[in-house]
């Protein structure tokens, strides 16, 4: 069995609020990624912070002030129950913002998933940005539509769909949305840096069972994931199973018959 990160620590801890990095961001690299579309504010509204793997960015009940954008690497959000149990909500990407609920009271945690950096914004000069560019506004929209439709999908998949059914959309939906979000998409090639225990804690699967699903779909000839790599073999199969399309917006990739994440 794949270790399960322990989640019984944070939920004994006391809440805290989370502690922001002061480093400059004045060395921000030059990127055309969506990562920078809300990388916004003047100097002095901005920090950023980096994370290890098992990090986390703050934790269930934090008060957390700041607008927070991942720009490089891979998170999710998740709660706990008192006993330790966990649930992944939602698979963070680069490019999506946390922080912008009505409430201060974060309702879940943020664990960093691979090394990863955030830019921190303040609420005040977020907002005015917002109201000063409403492009930036309609992005958010598009944002906060997408984790919703996300949410929906993860109600159907935890209460009616099957455990293979809930691998091959969850491995789907995430292809898609590396394929929409990565700066170099050319050959649709990176690494997914996933446990079984995270498939599980998502989907609300035993580890045993993630395995065993995985292990059904290679024998299918329709994916491999192995080492923290995602390598789709039938596109379309993956997608009947899963019930689900991909959109294809770019041409070339669309016309790929093997899709690698």
């Amino acid at each position: 069995m794949i270790p399960m990160t322990s989640n019984v620590e944070f939920a004994g801890r006391a809440f805290r609020p989370a502690k922001l990095s002061t480093a400059s961001t004045a060395s921000k690299p030059a990127s055309t990624d969506h990562a920078f579309d809300f990388c916004i504010g003047g100097a002095g509204t901005r920090q950023v912070r980096t994370l290890k793997p098992g990090e986390n960015l703050f934790i269930q009940g934090d008060d957390v002030r700041s607008i927070c954008v991942l720009h490089a690497g891979w998170a999710f959000r998740y709660q706990c129950l008192e006993d330790g149990r966990r649930q992944i909500v939602d698979f963070v990407l680069p490019g999506d913002v946390l922080g912008v609920d009505s409430s201060t009271h974060a309702p879940y945690g943020v664990e960093a998933l691979s090394p990863c950096s955030w830019v921190i914004i303040s609420r005040e000069a977020f907002f005015a940005d917002l109201r000063r560019q409403p492009a930036l506004s309609m992005k958010l929209v598009d944002l906060l539509s997408a984790a919703q439709l996300r949410a929906f999908e993860q109600m159907t998949s935890v209460g009616r769909r099957t455990a293979r059914e809930r691998v091959a959309y969850l491995l789907l939906d995430l292809a898609r949305r590396v394929r929409k979000s990565a700066s170099a998409c050319e050959g649709v090639e990176i690494t997914m840096p996933l446990m079984l225990s995270h498939i599980g804690d998502a989907l609300g699967l035993a580890t045993e069972t993630v395995c065993r699903c995985l292990g059904e779909l290679k024998r299918a000839g329709i994916l491999v994931f192995s080492a923290g790599r995602l390598e789709i073999l039938d596109i379309d199969g993956l997608s009947d199973l899963a019930g689900s399309l991909i959109e294809n917006d770019d041409e070339t990739i669309g016309n790929r018959r093997a899709l690698v994440a």
